[in-house]
């Protein structure tokens, strides 16, 4: 007998802080020394040279979708939310007839109420426009649509728990978490009713809204209990069993009680969606249950006012592929291509990410039927999810240049791909998941950044059968090359050498370091390899779960690395709020501003991204936490963040990953002129570095500068490992360096003004 877990409710609560009190989507948005604006124009191909179309959205695990005009244009467009870091994902409709036109619009991200665990868009009181109902602390709060062609969309909410007469008496419509109940208008009076489980379960509750009944509007929510047992059936309060003809009151629960001694009927939690399936003028209904992966069809043989459930279909739809998706699905009724038609979308209702489905967790059912009678046809199972970058639960991306050619690639860690379900001996359901590395490369040019995905399991890491596997690149051994540490959930790390020659594509094997089996971390390790005390030899930061980061000194040489833990509190960093949660789940990326100085982003199990500053010959001491707070927009929960100039402009991108398995792309732009301290200290004057690329020399004209004062050239390669430094110069306008030994790859010239300190960097590739 299967036990079905009561709770199996996996909350990420987080709070997701404004800057700016509006913002859209084209405008400049800054933060400090950084400016950023999210876009989706880098083109993205798929293995068989297919474009991603909604690459940069986000990916999605456990989602509801739903229907309402974002911008007054009286044409229904989409919201999508991902219960899965509580996501509101907004989507314009252009209308088109027969087509699924819907094209993403984040603006319309910050018109909306934070919700959480659930919401449906349903027009309460008449007026042309969805209203929000979502969950409320164990019951349901109302949000009014007020929007106006002047004012845009907003809503205002009516009330955060909503009443019903029961007991006697007004008392909170109990809701769960793990409870998505019908709204719907049942009776057919004009006001919405509302179907959902007795607290305790197994008999389905008949919530009257009697709005036309006492007052002859539909807005009113006044709502009264009416029917303990709608339908007439019973749910198991072990499994998703169904028991018809069961009659009230709710107290007959020993008609579907198994073999539990209990004495009294568990409720588990359910989704719900009420339609009518055969064109008989009464709502029948499809019904989800926790720890299962069907959707069972109860049909409706009653009335409008006296329902009575008759038959059932345990695997709907029967006469198509049935819906098989772990776990515990939700359905939603809508037009997805225009056609006039309803069709049927299925996603897991459980927001737990180490549980579902979520690389194919979006199933779209075809409605080739009518809306009254309709027929269903299995279209897909990753509806948006395959057109984006989609890795399943979570994506942790990574930009380096392997292959030496000058253009930054593209990697995308996740936590795994479900491979298994499987229910233990208590009846509880779990799943197993495989990490794996997608590795996307850079096929466009130097201003021009374009990805194609190579594989989705780089060096194929999925045959370690582990989860959260992140990666570090650099070249470990000084041959030119570059090779790969990972971590992984366990902690502690693996070395890959790539084998394959300079310049071609990587081809990574396992090898033993030996200075590895020392290095000790906790768990979920997040390595990068960086010169942080910059001596010339690569070191090693990792982030952890515990949300600090380690340092790890190289005290080896360019051949034989050897890492010496220093300190386990890098910076004295921390990225865990404890009033949200106790683990951080940092993941780190150093980088080198403009100036030379070493900047940090580092990404957290809330979603922020964390940014940094004062960390140069500062690795005992406090880094700076310049801004908590940098996540324009809501990209979810336990967020991973790249960061390096994709288009040589000058300005630092950034590529942000959450736990939904998908991957956000955010421009480089312009300071706000309130924050350009560092910017005043870049040299204004015309400096020229050429030819770039470059193969065995590269020219620095400086004829434009006052050669009153010394200069210094340094040269850098990707992870700040000095090269090459030339000190006190100032007799010559031009100075030609042989740089015929470095690898293939990208390359920064430094040229320091001694006196005043001002600096400017040109970044430039070796291409033999």
């Amino acid at each position: 007998m299967i036990l079905k877990q009561k709770f199996t409710t996996f909350i990420f609560l987080k709070i997701f802080f404004l800057f700016f009190s509006s913002l859209i989507i084209n405008a400049q948005t800054t933060y400090h020394d950084f400016g950023f604006q999210k876009k989706f124009d880098i083109v993205v191909y798929d293995t068989s040279n297919n474009i991603l179309q909604r690459a940069w959205e986000g990916g999605l695990n456990s989602v509801q979708f739903g229907n309402i005009d974002l911008n007054l244009d009286g044409i229904e467009d989409l919201v999508i939310f991902d219960k899965c870091g509580n996501r509101i994902l907004p989507y314009l409709n252009s209308g088109q007839a027969g087509t699924n036109s819907f094209t993403y619009a984040p603006f319309y991200e910050l018109k909306f109420p934070k919700t959480h665990d659930w919401v449906i868009f349903k027009d309460y009181n008449n007026d042309g426009k969805a209203d929000i109902f979502t969950y409320s602390y164990g019951g349901i709060a109302i949000y009014k649509n007020t929007s106006t062609l002047s004012s845009g969309l907003s809503f205002e909410l009516m009330t955060p728990m909503l009443l019903s007469y029961q007991y006697n008496g007004y008392v909170n419509l109990f809701v769960t978490t793990v409870d998505y109940p019908a709204i719907e208008d049942i009776d057919g009076d004009g006001d919405l009713d509302i179907l959902c489980f007795f607290g305790l379960g197994t008999f389905l509750e008949h919530h009257l809204n009697q709005s036309i009944e006492k007052y002859g509007v539909p807005d009113s929510l006044d709502f009264k209990r009416v029917n303990q047992c709608w339908g007439n059936f019973a749910e198991s309060e072990n499994n998703n069993k169904i028991k018809l003809n069961v009659p009230c009151p709710w107290k007959c629960y020993d008609a579907v009680k198994d073999t539990d001694n209990s004495k009294a009927p568990k409720h588990t939690g359910s989704t719900m969606l009420s339609i009518d399936l055969n064109n008989d003028g009464v709502y029948d209904l499809l019904l989800g249950d926790v720890d299962f992966s069907n959707i069972i069809a109860l049909y409706n043989g009653g009335t409008k006012d006296s329902s009575n459930i008759t038959a059932l279909d345990t695997a709907f739809p029967s006469y198509n592929k049935p819906i098989d998706l772990f776990s515990f699905p939700s359905t939603a009724y809508i037009d997805m291509d225009n056609d006039g038609i309803k069709d049927l979308i299925v996603s897991p209702f459980d927001p737990n990410p180490l549980l579902n489905e979520s690389f194919k967790s979006v199933w779209f059912y075809k409605n080739i039927g009518s809306n009254t009678c309709p027929v269903f046809n299995l279209l897909t199972e990753g509806l948006f999810q395959e057109d984006m970058i989609e890795t399943g639960t979570g994506a942790y991306p990574v930009l380096y240049d392997i292959d030496g050619d000058g253009l930054i690639d593209l990697f995308v860690a996740n936590y795994g791909y479900r491979d298994s379900t499987y229910w233990d001996e208590w009846g509880f359901i779990h799943s197993t998941f495989i990490s794996k590395i997608s590795y996307f490369k850079n096929t466009g040019n130097m201003h021009n950044p374009e990805f194609t995905l190579v594989t989705n399991d780089f060096a194929e890491l999925s045959s370690l059968k582990t989860t959260a596997l992140y990666p570090a690149f650099g070249d470990m051994d000084n041959d030119g090359d570059i090779d790969m540490i990972i971590g992984c959930e366990g902690g502690g790390f693996k070395f890959y050498k790539n084998i394959a020659d300079a310049g071609n594509e990587p081809l990574m094997i396992a090898e033993h370091l030996p200075s590895l089996d020392t290095v000790i971390i906790g768990k979920f390790s997040t390595p990068q390899l960086i010169d942080l005390d910059q001596d010339g030899l690569i070191d090693l930061v990792s982030g952890e779960k515990n949300g600090n980061l380690n340092f790890f000194k190289n005290t080896g040489n360019l051949q034989n690395p050897v890492f010496e833990k220093i300190t386990d509190s890098l910076g004295k960093v921390n990225v865990t709020d404890y009033n949200l949660s106790y683990s951080g789940y940092s993941t780190p990326c150093f980088f080198k501003d403009t100036l030379g100085n070493f900047k940090l982003f580092c990404g957290s199990e809330q979603g922020y991204i964390l940014y940094y500053d004062n960390i140069n010959n500062n690795i005992n001491g406090n880094f700076n936490l310049r801004e908590s707070m940098l996540n324009y927009y809501d990209e979810g929960a336990r967020t991973g963040v790249a960061v390096a100039d994709l288009d040589n402009d000058g300005y630092m991108d950034m590529i942000i990953g959450n736990l939904a398995g998908g991957v956000s792309y955010y421009k480089g732009d312009t300071p706000s002129q309130t924050h350009i301290t560092e910017i005043s200290n870049i040299i204004s004057d015309k400096i020229i570095l050429y030819p770039n690329p470059t193969n065995n020399n590269i020219t620095i004209d400086i004829t434009s500068i006052n050669l009153n004062s010394d200069y210094s050239i340094e040269i850098y390669n990707s992870t700040g490992l000095l090269i090459n430094k030339i000190d006190n110069y100032k007799t010559q306008n031009k100075i030609t360096l042989n740089i015929s030994n470095l690898a293939n790859g990208i390359y920064f010239c430094r040229i320091i003004d001694n006196s005043l300190y001002k600096v400017k960097t040109i970044k430039f590739v070796v291409k033999h």
